[in-house]
């Protein structure tokens, strides 16, 4: 049985479980413990999107003919060409490109309810959101991250008036995403030439549009925090680009929807300082990153103002042992 197989079989069963009401207080202790199980493998060779010229192209057209007011409609094909194309490391294809012109057609109503089926599918797929995901850093983080934030965009676009999320790809998506969160472990944000990675903050975005979702299960909600914080509390890499700001306005967002949420939020910062307070000085720099991602993330919460209080008060009680 491969990684990222057995990743996917456990985390079903643990969410299973809370949905069950068979757990609660332990689950992050037991995502713990499959978020510190991830290894990486061997590096393979990343296959980059080609025909960038092919897809600026096409996006230019589409772009004079809906400032024209021409278009009405978009082929299957040139869909397909537009995400194919969400993996390039040129940032004028991948962000000021594909992603800026889905928005707009998105906005405009030009996908059928179908396509955008077809869309979230494509998006949620082993091949594109966990291509080369369990390999030290590598260029397909692009594609895995701009799926990530396609798939909030298309989210939203359900809500705002599209409605065609089915219960069942509602499902896929969760254990979809609580599998890729699980495993993504590239923290770059802005990457030299290439433009930005920013996986965490695009994971902060889906997650804050599901947290919004009726359908979705309170346990469910509380499953895919709990991945987000136990996967964020191990990773040893760095994030500094604003991406401690966005998950801090998605548990603004779940933790004032509900005590529940706001309760076991308190829940997971208690565990999680006590892990800290407990465990050796860091002495590498990985083990600094793990303490310093944490300063960041609570110095985000203390200053957004729209926490519960007794939230804000723990986290400023703490402030001067932790940094």
């Amino acid at each position: 049985m491969s990684q990222q197989t057995q990743l996917a079989a456990q985390l079903s069963a643990l969410r299973e479980k809370i949905n069950q009401g068979q757990i609660f207080q332990s689950l992050g202790t037991e995502i713990g413990k499959l978020a510190t199980s991830v290894k990486k493998v061997k590096s393979t060779k990343v296959y980059l999107p080609r025909d960038d010229d092919e897809v600026l192209a096409l996006i230019k057209q589409l772009r004079q003919k809906h400032t024209d007011n021409q278009l009405t409609e978009i082929s299957d094909q040139d869909l397909l060409l537009l995400l194919g194309h969400i993996g390039s490391p040129d940032p004028e294809v991948r962000d000021h490109g594909v992603y800026f012109i889905f928005n707009e057609l998105l906005e405009a109503q030009i996908f059928s309810k179908r396509q955008l089926t077809l869309a979230y599918k494509y998006l949620l797929s082993d091949e594109v959101l966990f291509d080369h995901i369990l390999e030290p850093q590598n260029n397909a983080i692009y594609q895995r991250s701009f799926a990530v934030l396609l798939l909030s965009t298309l989210t939203y676009g359900d809500q705002a008036g599209y409605f065609f999320l089915t219960p069942e790809l509602i499902n896929q998506a969760v254990m979809q995403l609580s599998l890729y969160t699980i495993m993504e472990t590239d923290t770059r944000g802005f990457i030299r030439k290439n433009g930005w990675g920013h996986a965490y903050t695009h994971i902060g975005n889906v997650l804050d549009e599901l947290s919004q979702r009726d359908e979705l299960s309170r346990a469910d909600k509380l499953f895919l925090m709990t991945v987000l914080i136990e996967r964020y509390k191990y990773l040893q890499t760095p994030l500094i680009f604003g991406e401690p700001q966005r998950i801090a306005s998605y548990l603004a967002r779940i933790t004032n929807k509900n005590e529940l949420y706001q309760n076991y939020f308190l829940l997971q910062l208690k565990a999680w300082r006590s892990q800290l307070m407990n465990q050796f000085e860091p002495h590498s720099e990985g083990e600094w990153n793990r303490l310093m991602n944490h300063t960041r993330l609570m110095q985000a919460i203390l200053v957004r103002g729209d926490f519960n209080e007794e939230i804000i008060k723990y986290i400023a009680s703490g402030q001067q042992y932790l940094g």
